[in-house]
């Protein structure tokens, strides 16, 4: 190989990276927030599925405003908020795990509106608690009914925001409200 064979490589490489470099950044961010979507959704899942397990209320609390970190514990309807018996929390995730760029928003009108995004945080810290049916305990406080992940660094256009929806029946579904549901599944609306 000659010098010149080698520097045209080199210049070939680098031209391909100039056009896949910024969208490879757009796709590892939409990546890890997609993770951080289907984390939170899991959490939603499994509170459901412990309340129904247990027999008993079972909530799932969405702790912290600057990360996607929530928590599964036993329900006491007296305090409103996780019982402080020991063994109560079932399950968690702590803020230094997932994507540090997710943040959440939580929405609690009945039937939510997807379409429009929440601001970053709004709703937070947010609370949803399950009965021993899998449904919402109607007289718990502030139950979210939606909730938004988004990418803090990303600007709107190249962001994919996720949403989770759940029901007053307790049906949990993500979707993305960037597609139309009629024409594809995981669409919202």
């Amino acid at each position: 190989m000659s010098l010149i064979e080698i520097v045209v490589v080199f210049a070939i490489i680098g031209i391909v990276m100039a056009f896949v470099g910024p969208s490879a950044g757009v796709w590892i961010q939409n990546t890890q927030l997609r993770n951080a979507a289907d984390s939170v959704l899991s959490g939603v899942q499994q509170a459901r599925l412990e309340a129904i397990k247990r027999n008993k209320p079972v909530m799932v609390r969405l702790t912290d405003v600057n990360s996607t970190a929530w928590e599964i514990c036993i329900y006491d309807p007296l305090t409103d908020t996780c019982s402080a018996a020991a063994g109560s929390t079932l399950a968690n995730k702590s803020a230094s795990e997932g994507s540090q760029n997710a943040r959440l928003s939580t929405e609690t009108t009945v039937p939510p509106l997807p379409a429009t995004p929440l601001g970053m945080g709004s709703g937070m810290p947010a609370t949803l608690t399950f009965d021993s049916f899998g449904r919402m305990v109607a007289t718990a406080s502030s139950n979210f009914t939606r909730v938004d992940v988004r990418n803090s660094v990303m600007p709107a256009a190249d962001e994919r925001r996720l949403v989770i929806l759940v029901t007053v029946g307790g049906q949990v579904r993500m979707c993305d409200p960037k597609l139309v549901k009629a024409t594809n599944p995981q669409g919202c609306e």
